[in-house]
C-alpha cells in the first residue's frame, strides 16, 4: 500500500529537506545581543510617561557603553591614574606595570592550558593540523591560529611554525569579547544578556538566577562586601548545590577565568547604572564627572574584596557530644543562636517565622524575601545542601556573618567564635548524610585561602 501525502505536506517536505542542504559551512544568521537598561531605570509612571525622561535614559544608556562596551565588543574603560600606573583590568593575566592587572598567575595558565589542549598539543608536534581542532567558543584563539596558518603554507611549517602553534594554545587567555562569547553560549539563557537573572530559562527555574545588577553575591568568603576573583571562580568551578547552577570545570582555567572577567563586568555596570539613577533622581542632571566618579567608586568597592576575607585565625575545635550538645542548645534558645525560629526544631526550614498567612488570599506563603524579591524558604538542614558549601569554614561564615541577599542574619554581634563552631558541628549532625567529621579532622585549619590552595 503506497502512501500519499497532502500536497502542501509534499512541499513542506520538500522545504524541509531543502533547508538542510546547506554548505556544512554556512551557518544561520545569529540575533544580534544589546545591553538594555534597568527596569528601573525605564520605569513608567501612572500616567504612562517614563519617571526618567529618555534624554536621561539615553546619556545613562551611552555612558555604560562608553565604560563597559557592547556584548561584541566589551571593554574596562581605563581611568587616567590607571594608565600612569600601567594597570589595565582588561588583561589580568599580565602583572600591574605592565599593562595587566596581576590577577592571574600566569604560570598556573600555561600549565592547565598545557593540561586542556593536550590533544590539540600532541597534533602539532606530530604536525598533523587537520587535527588541531578548536571551538567555536574561543573565537580569538581560533582566528589567531587560522591566522598563523595563512601565513606558512603546510609544506613550509617547521619547528619555528610548531614553536609559535604551541606558544598560541600555551599561553592563551581569552579577550573579553570572546568571554562574551561563551557567556552567550552558555550563560545567557538563565542570567540574561545584561546579567539581570532574567534569561529566557530563569522563570521555569527555582531559586532564580542570580542577578548580576546589584553587585551581590550571596556565597563568598567576604560577608556582604563585593565578592573576590576566588569567589566567583569557585561558583563557576563547582556549581551551586541544590540549583541549576552546574560546574563549568569542563572549560580551561583561563576559560572561567574570562568568565569571571565578564560577571565582573557586567555587575559593575549594573551598580553604576544605579548609581547614576540614583544621581539623577537627586540632582535632575548627569555631568561627565558624575559617571566617572561613579565608575570609580564601584572599581574601588571591588577592588577592597581581598583585604574583606573572612577567616578564623584561631584553632578549630574538633566535634564532640558536648560542642554538639551545647551547639543545641544555642541553636533552640531564642535569646542566643535563635536557629528554630527559621529552621524548626529539626532544622527541617519549618520554623515559626518562616511562614505566614495571606490575609488576602488565607494561604500559608513564605514570610521572608531576598533582595531581588524572590520568596526565600529557610534552609532544609536535614538535607545536607548548602548551597555556599559544606565545608565547616563555609557554615561558619554563613553563621556568623549572614548571607548577603538574603534574610539569614549574622551572628557576629551576639556569638563567641567557640559558640559559633558549636553551632556548625551541631548543624553538621544534623545532616541525613555524612558530612563535616571527617573535613573537622583532617582540614580542620584548611579555610581561608584563595581558590588554589583550597581543598574541595
Amino acid at each position: 500500500m503506497s502512501l500519499r501525502l497532502p500536497l502542501v505536506a509534499v512541499s513542506g517536505l520538500a522545504l524541509w529537506v531543502s533547508a538542510c542542504q546547506l554548505d556544512k559551512d554556512q551557518k544561520p544568521a545569529r540575533p544580534v545581543v544589546h545591553y538594555s537598561l534597568s527596569s528601573a531605570t525605564t520605569a513608567l509612571g501612572d500616567d504612562g510617561e517614563p519617571l526618567i525622561p529618555e534624554s536621561a535614559q539615553a546619556g545613562i544608556a551611552g555612558s555604560l557603553e562608553m565604560l563597559f562596551g557592547t556584548p561584541q565588543a566589551p571593554i574596562y574603560q581605563l581611568l587616567p591614574e590607571w594608565k600612569d600606573e600601567d594597570f589595565d583590568p582588561n588583561w589580568p593575566q599580565y602583572p600591574k606595570g605592565e599593562d595587566g592587572s596581576g590577577e592571574v598567575d600566569p604560570a598556573e595558565l600555561v600549565a592547565n592550558n598545557q593540561m586542556y589542549w593536550r590533544r590539540q598539543l600532541t597534533a602539532i608536534d606530530a604536525g598533523l593540523w587537520d587535527r588541531v581542532f578548536v571551538q567555536d567558543f574561543t573565537p580569538d584563539l581560533l582566528a589567531d591560529w587560522k591566522a598563523l596558518c595563512a601565513q606558512t603554507p603546510v609544506e613550509a611549517r617547521n619547528e619555528e611554525f610548531k614553536k609559535a602553534a604551541r606558544e598560541l594554545f600555551e599561553n592563551y587567555y581569552p579577550k573579553l569579547s570572546a568571554s562574551a562569547e561563551l557567556y552567550r553560549q552558555h550563560c545567557l539563557h538563565c542570567h540574561g544578556p545584561e546579567g539581570g537573572g532574567d534569561g529566557p530559562t530563569a522563570p521555569f527555574l527555582n531559586p532564580r538566577p542570580r542577578d548580576y545588577r546589584h553587585g551581590t553575591f550571596k556565597f563568598t568568603a567576604v560577608g556582604k562586601a563585593q565578592p573576590r576573583r576566588e569567589d566567583l571562580y569557585r561558583i563557576l568551578d563547582e556549581g551551586v548545590t541544590g540549583t541549576s547552577m552546574p560546574s563549568f570545570r569542563r572549560f580551561s582555567q583561563a576559560q572561567l577565568h574570562g568568565l569571571v572577567d565578564y560577571v565582573r563586568l557586567l555587575s559593575m555596570r549594573g551598580m553604576v547604572e544605579r548609581s547614576l539613577l540614583a544621581t539623577y533622581k537627586e540632582e535632575e542632571t548627569l555631568t561627565s564627572g558624575d559617571t566617572i566618579d561613579a565608575y570609580a567608586e564601584v572599581w574601588e568597592k571591588w577592588q577592597k574584596a581581598d583585604s574583606k576575607v573572612l577567616t578564623f585565625e584561631g584553632e578549630v575545635p574538633a566535634p564532640t557530644a558536648e560542642t554538639i550538645a551545647h551547639g543545641r542548645e544555642l541553636f533552640m534558645d531564642a535569646k542566643t543562636g535563635n536557629c528554630l525560629s527559621c529552621h524548626g526544631p529539626e532544622g527541617r526550614g519549618n520554623g515559626a517565622s518562616a511562614f505566614a498567612v495571606n490575609p488576602e488570599s488565607g494561604k500559608v506563603v513564605p514570610t521572608y524575601k531576598d533582595d531581588w524579591g524572590n520568596e526565600i524558604i529557610p534552609r532544609n538542614l536535614r538535607l545536607g545542601i548548602f548551597r555556599g558549601g559544606r565545608r565547616p569554614i563555609d557554615i561558619y561564615r554563613r553563621i556568623k556573618y549572614g548571607i548577603a541577599g538574603g534574610p539569614m542574619p549574622e551572628a557576629a554581634s551576639s556569638l563567641t567564635n567557640e559558640d559559633i563552631w558549636h553551632l556548625v558541628h551541631y548543624v553538621g549532625s544534623l545532616s541525613e548524610r555524612p558530612q563535616h567529621k571527617a573535613a573537622h579532622v583532617d582540614h580542620a585549619a584548611d579555610h581561608g585561602g584563595d581558590h588554589a590552595s583550597e581543598k574541595h
